[in-house]
């Protein structure tokens, strides 16, 4: 993977990021009533939204994940160079971000909110809230706790790698992370309650992509030079 197969790979991936994001604001960008938890404001946005919007949503969202997964694959050389069991679980974790974070996370989420949406609207509230809720716990939290284990593992690998100087990009990179990025998006939830704010909040894992796929991109060249390809060390 030299400099100019991973440029291409993170504008690739910048751009799947940019489409999650659309994916993601379609979704949640909507003011949430004064009190309501998180599930019961995502409840009434999706009331009030038309049906086209958590539908669109999800399908965007599926097709920008899949595309963010080059530019998250470029920085596996360097992890594996230095950390060759951390490189190889962080392979995999990316692995399995592409096989469900677009399809088993992000189209669902959309799904959930139209399944509510159209079930409340053809039986009542009461119902629908039954039918989401139990979409959300037998399938969408499942597959969300095991992608959770494998993106919290693989962001704390890509963490270590920054921090010790196993790259070569410098240690402050180490803040250009999706775990942090998340946390730091999504804590804007404290600024209030308006469609914007649940939007940005909505989207912290695009957001989040965007601001690591910029700061590859525009470093690699001052900074990585010309890796090696992206393959463990043969005594590994």
């Amino acid at each position: 993977m030299r400099r100019g197969k991973a440029e291409t790979a993170l504008k690739i991936g910048l751009f799947g990021a940019v489409l999650t994001l659309i994916g993601d604001l379609l979704i949640g960008a909507a003011k949430f009533p004064d009190g309501a938890n998180l599930l019961d404001g995502y409840f009434a946005g999706a009331l009030a939204m038309p049906a086209w919007r958590p539908i669109l949503g999800g399908l965007i969202g599926f097709i920008g994940i899949c595309l963010e997964f080059p530019g998250l694959m470029t920085i596996c050389p360097f992890i594996r160079e230095k950390m060759p069991r951390g490189g190889r679980f962080y392979e995999i974790a990316m692995y399995v971000y592409l096989a469900a974070g677009g399809g088993a996370v992000h189209l669902p989420c959309g799904v959930f909110l139209w399944i509510y949406k159209a079930v409340t609207e053809a039986a009542g509230q009461a119902v629908g809230y039954d039918i989401a809720l139990k979409y959300l716990l037998y399938f969408l939290l499942p597959v969300t706790a095991v992608f959770t284990v494998f993106f919290i593992g693989a962001s704390a690998v890509q963490f270590i790698a920054f921090i010790k100087g196993h790259t070569p990009f410098p240690k402050g990179y180490c803040v250009f992370n999706l775990l942090i990025g998340k946390a730091v998006f999504n804590s804007v939830r404290r600024l209030g309650n308006t469609a914007l704010i649940n939007g940005i909040a909505t989207s912290n894992m695009s957001l989040s992509a965007i601001v690591l796929f910029a700061a590859l991109l525009l470093g690699w060249r001052k900074y990585a030079g010309e890796p090696q390809e992206c393959r463990a060390p043969k005594d590994a």
